[in-house]
């Protein structure tokens, strides 16, 4: 696990190494063990290493044995063992017992095609002399991060904005198109960041630098087409209870001591179940004690890590506990808004970890793949309620929100679910699932919004997360929801979060539940493997039921998520009011009136109102309080 940062540069100057060095600077804390770098015509690459696999040989770069090739690699290959035989039969010599190797004699031996055999989560930069082309790729779901500036002068990347921002003289505009789909749904979608001239590489997806020239190929794309050889329950059973293990066991390649995050819900259940049945000691547990009794699944993870026999942990949260530094890291570790307050909890549990192990398999991904969320059944509602003719429709929504200004309906969750869900039915194809995650719907932002095209884009068709391949075509709606998650939320939202506040401690996080494999699997099942009546998770309930105690499937799902309203105090509101008080780069393009209503009905903690309960006023604030602090920090331009 590291940071990768370089250049290619047609004239380069002549501090190009030092200019590297300061980038790779930006990235000690994704690897504080070593540093390396290699530089030549007008190329360089450098790698923060945390080292875990081949404690003693794998530091980066690993050239070739002719030193025509060069890899920096961020991330696992956890098949890498297999590569390496497969790889030596045909002739090739290792010189270390590093996974970052086999890239390298695999892209001797199959050319750039060699990411598409490797299981793991990757960003790589290789480049070869020979051809003077330099290569980045990334894993499939985007669990590594690689950001990158093209211009008639070459190219610059790195595994962080901020170590990107060191190269000097790099624009710092605010893209408007990036700023309208934040509004509209809290996050940017690949290959946009807020950066005008900064571009993240998708997931699944290689680029290939040559001759002052970018192209990027795809090689991964989630595909949903049903598999009719996947009808008949114990085969299917077997099938993904073999896939999850092999994920496991896959996982735990290492040459330090790993644990796992338990927060008590049935995927990182799942997970320490298997991992524990496979580690011949007790596997260290991790979860966060929340004193919001309703966020709280410390009670459910205590009794998994009993009935399981690991060695458990807890981090406890309190309450009221907000401090300036939980925004600003978070800021300088994702160096764009990042509107998931989940990103404070995450960074905290790893900091504590980090003082017991250097990795942790998580179950992140257990609901994209399994369709766990609530919001699959809001889809799926709204897909039936957009039969009802249109007049009907249109009353029963006035009618939703009549009811919910009266005594006794007030602020109730039920009645703010049912306007959503009319609200959803009356959109085209996956515009009803965007505006089931809408941070802003369209109304709010047109009064929030003084420039034409950030309106334009956060109230139209979000062109960049509706689009679909051919074949979604053979999809259900819930397949089609579940492209939607996986393409864009996963990478931009969960992902990002895991990865930034992970490794702002120098903790890896892996996760299971991303194996290509096991993805696949689930890809092809029919939709009553998943979401059978009203269970969810269906296939995974039935294989690990039997490993683990009655409580993991009795409480009700609980998201990972801070009380943010709960967690707001005196610092919070000051810290709030300087911030949104600003008007200087993206914060010119807002209404301050809107802001200033935006503000404080953010900072009331306990009343929930007909159209927006605390909950979504608080991650409304929150998500301003984020892009003010994001303009002040990189010193944004609009």
């Amino acid at each position: 696990m590291c940071g990768i940062c370089g250049a290619v540069q047609r004239h380069p100057p002549p501090d190009l190494a030092a200019r590297v060095d300061r980038m790779n600077c930006a990235l000690v804390h994704r690897g504080p063990d070593s540093a390396g770098r290699y530089s030549h015509d007008g190329v360089s690459l450098a790698v923060r290493r945390l080292a875990i696999i081949d404690l003693e040989t794998g530091d980066q770069p690993i050239s070739s044995e002719d030193e025509a090739i060069w890899v920096t690699l961020n991330g696992e290959i956890y098949n890498y063992r297999e590569l390496t035989a497969e790889l030596q039969k045909r002739g090739h010599r290792f010189k270390t017992r590093s996974d970052t190797e086999v890239i390298v004699h695999g892209y001797e031996e199959y050319g750039v095609s060699i990411v598409e055999r490797l299981k793991g989560m990757f960003a790589i930069a290789l480049y070869d002399a020979t051809r003077r082309r330099l290569y980045l790729a990334r894993d499939r779901f985007g669990e590594k991060p690689l950001f990158y500036h093209s211009s008639a002068d070459g190219l610059v990347f790195s595994s962080e904005l901020a170590s990107l921002l060191e190269w000097p003289g790099l624009p710092r505009e605010t893209d408007r198109e990036a700023l309208g789909y934040y509004l509209r749904m809290g996050f940017v979608p690949e290959p946009l960041t807020f950066f005008r001239d900064i571009a993240q590489l998708p997931a699944g997806c290689w680029m290939r630098w040559e001759d002052d020239r970018a192209e990027i190929h795809r090689y991964h794309q989630p595909d949903y087409s049903p598999d009719p050889g996947l009808e008949d329950e114990g085969a299917v059973l077997e099938a993904v209870e073999d896939a999850l293990k092999n994920a496991v066991r896959r996982q735990m390649v290492s040459d330090v001591p790993l644990g796992a995050f338990l927060s008590g819900g049935i995927d990182s259940s799942a997970v320490v179940a298997m991992l524990q049945s496979a580690s011949s000691e007790p596997i260290k547990t991790f979860t966060i004690r929340f004193e919001e009794a309703s966020y709280d699944e410390s009670p459910v993870a205590r009794a998994v890590a009993r009935h399981l026999g690991t060695e458990h942990h807890e981090i406890t949260v309190g309450n009221a506990g907000f401090v300036p530094d939980d925004l600003w890291r978070i800021i300088d570790h994702c160096g764009t808004p990042f509107a998931d307050s989940s990103a404070i909890p995450t960074y905290l549990i790893s900091k504590r970890v980090r003082e017991h192990v250097k990795v942790c398999l998580t179950g992140d991904g257990g609901d994209e793949m399994f369709a766990g969320y609530d919001d699959f059944v809001w889809g799926r509602q709204a897909q039936v309620v957009a039969r009802v003719p249109g007049p009907f429709l249109d009353a029963a929504h006035g009618a939703a929100g009549a009811l919910g200004g009266l005594p006794g309906f007030r602020g109730s969750s039920m009645v703010r679910r049912a306007r959503r869900v009319f609200q959803a039915a009356r959109q085209p194809g996956l515009l009803k699932f965007a505006m089931i995650h809408s941070l802003f719907l369209p109304g709010e932002i047109r009064g929030l919004v003084r420039d034409g095209e950030i309106e334009a884009t956060a109230c139209g068709q979000l062109p960049r997360l509706t689009d679909q391949p051919d074949e979604a075509a053979s999809w259900t709606n819930l397949r089609r929801m579940m492209y939607f998650r996986v393409k864009h939320m996963l990478p931009q939202d969960m992902l990002t979060k895991i990865d930034r506040m992970s490794m702002a401690n120098s903790l890896e996080l892996r996760a299971p539940m991303l194996d290509p494999d096991l993805a696949e699997l689930t890809m092809k099942l029919p939709d009553r493997y998943l979401i059978n009546g009203r269970e969810r998770k269906y296939i995974l309930r039935r294989i690990i039921r039997p490993l683990l105690p009655a409580e993991v499937f009795s409480h009700p799902k609980t998201g990972f998520s801070i009380p943010l309203h709960k967690f707001q105090n005196a610092a919070y509101a000051e810290l709030a009011g300087e911030l949104l008080a600003s008007r200087a780069g993206p914060m010119s393009l807002l209404d301050p009136r809107a802001v200033d209503r935006i503000r404080e009905r953010g900072l009331v903690r306990q009343e929930d109102r007909a159209d927006v309960s605390v909950y979504r006023a608080s991650h409304q604030l929150w998500a301003l309080m984020q892009l003010a602090a994001w303009a002040q920090r990189f010193r944004v331009d609009v």
